[in-house]
């Protein structure tokens, strides 16, 4: 969180302006200002990969990261669409689309979900610069995880469910090998560790 001797920092309006939408909601209902302290660890923003030819020569803190570009109260899915569309259009009229650490940075800023809504945890480093740690991720892999196990449930299911499955269960008091274990939410990330 920003110290108290940030706050007196003046912010560049013009650069906020370009991407300024009219709403009928108050915007500071929506947005956070840039100096304001969230209420959560985590927020919903929209950020951008730091470039230094489009952001300008900053110290080596934050070549690799990305940059926040604003930070959303609520979930306005309207507001948030309309911001980044208008981002995404800009990228793709860029004259330069290089960047010094990304080889691939003009395919990353061609995809047009190239601004998106993501789950961030925010830093303010000492060079008054507000980068992202991207907390989204952690969300797919949990959903394609759980989309596995469920897949795995139903295979399961259907085999406790055949005759000699179900005989062997009546004879033993246990189910085969096969469909012996039922996959369970415990553990489901336990091969990331490695």
């Amino acid at each position: 969180m920003p110290d108290s001797e940030y706050t007196d920092i003046e912010y560049d309006s013009e650069y906020d302006s370009e991407y300024d939408i009219e709403y009928d909601d108050d915007e500071s209902r929506i947005f956070y200002e840039p100096e304001e302290q969230s209420l959560t660890r985590y927020n919903i923003s929209s950020c951008e990969l730091y470039n230094r030819k489009l952001h300008g020569n900053a110290d080596s803190d934050v070549l690799y990261h990305y940059l926040v570009h604003c930070r959303y109260k609520i979930l306005d899915i309207k507001c948030i669409n309309d911001i980044s569309n208008n981002i995404n259009k800009d990228y793709l009229k860029l004259d330069n689309k290089s960047h010094d650490i990304f080889r691939n940075y003009k395919h990353i800023i061609t995809n047009k979900n190239y601004i998106k809504p993501e789950i961030i945890e925010c830093i303010y480093l000492d060079t008054y610069h507000c980068v992202a740690i991207l907390k989204t991720f952690w969300v797919r892999l949990i959903q394609r995880k759980w989309k596995n196990i469920i897949k795995e449930r139903v295979n399961i299911i259907n085999r406790r469910s055949h005759l000699k499955s179900l005989t062997y269960r009546e004879l033993t008091g246990k189910w085969p090998n096969d469909c012996l274990i039922f996959p369970q939410l415990r553990g489901m990330l336990s091969q990331l560790k490695n």
